[in-house]
């Protein structure tokens, strides 16, 4: 079944791109729908799009069909060894965790389905959930527990105690909701646990750090970086990143962050949790 990925926000993105735009960089491009609308909003664009999900970058190719654009397999954190010298007018970075891996019951990213400990994007890595789960000491998950969710400590005590004790056991996702539920999580919290895990799976946090310093030296004059973030902690580190720059030849242009609208929220209610800064360099 093919899943259609709603772009988050497109109308603020496109309202907010620089008027000339002749290199787009859209990072974790999915299904390439935000860049199929750039490509109908703006003439002779040249677009690169970049995703770790092997899968996801075939399926842009098919429903992109442009000559103007080029497929990069790699994470946001190398955009210096993809772009090398060059600038762009305007980078895209979507945050957003595609349905497609909720619904994949082979990646393991959701409760609902009952699959193998996987969690990666790009499936050539060697780290997967099944490794943290059964590798991972019990201070270093609370770590990871309380750095990406602040769960409370006796929350991480229960959680870590039991994940140790029936790691050997662990073997699908139903495995691990039974060893969550035995102490006492609702599914919401569980649910948590899953997204801390394929946080740590794919280092998500440690890479948009990277990105975040280094994307300013990529873009041209009157570029901007548009960032959408799902996540409490993701906003806080590119709010933070943008008020710095904002001091040395950058404009914040979200002093105010933009949320989707009430619209987009009932049409997409995934859209919900999202947050789009935009800075510009000046």
């Amino acid at each position: 079944m093919e899943i259609k990925h709603v772009p988050v926000m497109y109308k603020e993105v496109l309202e907010n791109l620089p008027k000339k735009l002749d290199l787009f960089m859209d990072w974790t491009v999915w299904h390439a729908w935000h860049s199929k609308l750039i490509k109908e909003n703006f003439e002779n664009v040249y677009i690169i799009a970049v995703d770790r999900d092997l899968n996801m970058l075939k399926k842009a190719r098919k429903n992109l069909q442009e000559d103007e654009v080029r497929y990069i397999q790699d994470s946001y954190k190398d955009l210096d060894h993809i772009l090398g010298n060059e600038k762009v007018d305007a980078i895209l970075l979507d945050l957003w965790v595609n349905m497609e891996h909720f619904k994949d019951s082979k990646r393991w990213f959701s409760i609902k389905h009952d699959g193998p400990l996987d969690m990666r994007f790009d499936t050539e890595q060697k780290i997967t959930a099944e490794f943290i789960l059964k590798n991972y000491t019990a201070d270093k998950l609370s770590n990871i527990l309380e750095k990406y969710w602040d769960f409370k400590w006796i929350y991480l005590q229960n959680i870590t105690r039991a994940i140790v004790k029936s790691r050997s056991k662990l073997k699908w996702t139903k495995d691990l909701v039974e060893v969550l539920k035995n102490v006492w999580l609702s599914l919401k919290r569980i649910a948590i646990v899953f997204q801390v895990l394929r946080i740590e799976v794919n280092n998500e946090l440690e890479q948009l750090e990277i990105f975040l310093d280094k994307f300013s030296e990529y873009l041209k004059q009157n570029g901007r970086c548009l960032i959408i973030t799902y996540h409490s902690i993701e906003d806080r580190l590119v709010k933070n990143r943008f008020k710095e720059l904002d001091k040395n030849w950058f404009k914040n242009l979200t002093k105010k962050v933009i949320f989707p609208s009430l619209e987009e929220i009932k049409k997409n209610k995934a859209s919900r949790s999202a947050k789009l800064r935009i800075i510009k360099k000046i």
